[in-house]
């Protein structure tokens, strides 16, 4: 929100109104003095100055809502005395609780277009529109696609905004049925703007040679000749065949932006030809600051075996094509800037302590009085996941597809029980089998998981470690957001589930700096491709090393 968002009434009352009605009650100093701090501690929370933020205690609660107190590195005792306090101050200066009290009023204009809506859901959906259009002085006649890129625009400075994107969408989707429906309807119809417009083409739009030359090399992929030497060692599962399709399709798309015709494009053979894959992939790299990435690295390599396998070119041009592979790998970094910025969160000793203490902390917030034992199985679900990703960095697939018939078995060492984790090779992305051995620490937290918490989840019968209400695996999108949500509401560290892949060579390189070897092994991963995505570690840990060095040498030399 802005000063003057286009969503909040110019005359809704403001916080620093409250704090000025506050120094004219009959309250004790020391009272008015607690009340006026929550005000401010309350700003400060939420990055917003008094006179920005409403007066209105349904404003005030839904924003509360978004704060972690771990994130706020407040306790949730503090924050709940703060929200009491706050809204407390509201109530005794007469604050409303409406929301209606808090919103914009449409213009006149725009409110006699909504009348006509005759459902109350396609008028809810329109209403922000139409508060943000009256706000900037736009009559409903004149409404745009630029103004609908910027509602979205704005709805994302809001935080009380979940999903922007679809909310602008649904938005466009009633304008353009409800100017079919009635008459006195602008006529014109929206398009909600979109994060990423496509800039492929459908491999359906290519000629039928082209897109039968694909189908003959996407079958080829899917089966495996033990006689043709050519033949893959065994069929790609479907995922990794879909994402070879949408390979090709990228590099046709490509040398159509670049000046190709579409009708020229009539086999694969024409994608490998040298001057058109270079054209191509310099039209995508354009698209990323003509950099390199590690999705158009691997694009050159699925090209690559297209040309050697399925067109067959000439050896001296696959020699040229292996070179530029090679050059474009060379150029990669190890790790996406997203994942990078995230790693950087743990930089802070305190961060990584709050991590690796996590699910020994859920443990606990589930055995506390009165909380709800779905909520309370829910707490332990996330304690197990997070400490299995510590201790056995999987992808999340294999994670919330482990199966305690197929995957888990009970072993003892020494008169200690432990658990092993055994996933096949045809079940992990990369055709590698997985093999961890889970330490008396984490089986202790799996039997508490599977006698206490898992029973108040569990629906149907299930063979699952983490089931569905259907009784098969949680689905990942659903295990990933219960780690990353807990993660955030209990240390304010914004980490997904993948990133633990990464967690643990930033954990393992502290102790063990350049044992890339035991990294490779944990992950699955070769070493060469543990050395090249978690190098940084090395680096960092080394830099140290070396200014330790000089602060030696300091200590220990003097000048004349």
């Amino acid at each position: 929100m802005t000063k003057n968002s286009p969503f909040i009434s110019p005359d809704a009352p403001r916080l620093s109104d409250v704090l000025e009605q506050l120094g004219e009650l009959d309250l004790t100093p020391t009272r008015r003095r607690d009340l006026r701090s929550s005000i401010n501690s309350l700003c400060r929370l939420i990055d917003k100055a008094p006179e920005e933020v409403p007066a209105n205690i349904n404003w005030i609660h839904i924003r509360l809502r978004r704060i972690s107190p771990a994130g706020a590195r407040i306790s949730k005792k503090r924050l709940q005395n703060i929200k009491a306090d706050a809204l407390k101050a509201l109530e005794l200066c007469g604050c409303s609780r409406s929301r209606e009290d808090w919103l914009r009023a449409p213009s006149p204009a725009w409110q006699s277009l909504l009348d006509r809506i005759p459902d109350k859901h396609d008028l809810w959906k329109l209403s922000q529109l139409a508060q943000y259009c009256s706000a900037c002085g736009i009559a409903p006649t004149e409404v745009t696609d630029e103004h609908l890129a910027d509602l979205l625009e704005a709805l994302e400075q809001e935080t009380f905004v979940d999903k922007p994107i679809p909310k602008v969408a649904a938005a466009a989707a009633v304008w353009n049925r409800l100017a079919g429906q009635l008459e006195r309807w602008p006529r014109q119809r929206l398009r909600a703007p979109r994060k990423r417009e496509p800039w492929t083409f459908p491999i359906e739009t290519f000629p039928e040679s082209f897109q039968a030359d694909v189908a003959r090399w996407l079958e080829r992929l899917g089966s495996a000749d033990p006689f043709d030497e050519d033949s893959p060692t065994k069929p790609l599962r479907a995922s990794t065949i879909a994402h070879r399709r949408f390979q090709i399709q990228e590099m046709a798309s490509a040398l159509v932006h670049a000046g190709i015709p579409r009708a020229e494009i009539t086999s694969l053979a024409v994608l490998v030809e040298l001057e058109n894959l270079k054209k191509g992939l310099r039209y995508i790299m354009d698209r990323f600051e003509g950099k390199p990435t590690e999705a158009i690295h691997g694009l050159a390599m699925g090209l690559k075996a297209i040309a050697r396998h399925h067109v067959r070119i000439s050896e001296p041009d696959l020699d040229l094509l292996r070179k530029l592979c090679s050059r474009l790998n060379l150029e990669v970094d190890g790790l996406r800037e997203k994942n990078r910025r995230r790693l950087e969160q743990l930089e802070d000793e305190n961060n990584l302590a709050r991590l690796l203490h996590l699910p020994a902390k859920l443990i606990s917030e589930a055995g506390r009085p009165g909380i709800r034992p779905h909520k309370a199985a829910l707490l332990v679900q996330a304690a197990l996941a997070i400490e299995i990703l510590l201790y056995a960095p999987m992808r999340i697939g294999n994670l919330s597809g482990l199966n305690l018939e197929r995957h888990l078995r009970p072993v003892t060492v020494k008169r200690q029980r432990l658990t092993q984790i055994s996933i096949p090779a045809e079940e992990v992305k990369n055709g590698k089998p997985l093999t961890y051995e889970l330490g008396p620490g984490t089986s202790q937290l799996l039997d508490l998981y599977c006698r206490s918490a898992r029973p108040v989840l569990l629906n149907e019968p299930s063979e699952y470690l983490f089931p569905a209400q259907d009784g098969g695996p949680k689905l990942t999108s659903a295990l990933s957001t219960l780690i990353k949500k807990t993660i955030w509401e209990f240390t304010g560290l914004d980490i997904n589930a993948h990133l633990f892949r990464s967690i643990a060579a930033k954990i393992h390189n502290r102790v063990h700096p350049g044992d890339f070897l035991t990294h490779s092994h944990v992950i699955g991963d070769s070493l060469r491709t543990a050395m090249r995505a978690y190098a940084q570690f090395e680096q960092k840990n080394a830099l140290r090393h070396y200014q330790k060095s000089v602060d030696a040498a300091r200590q220990n030399l003097r000048a004349d």
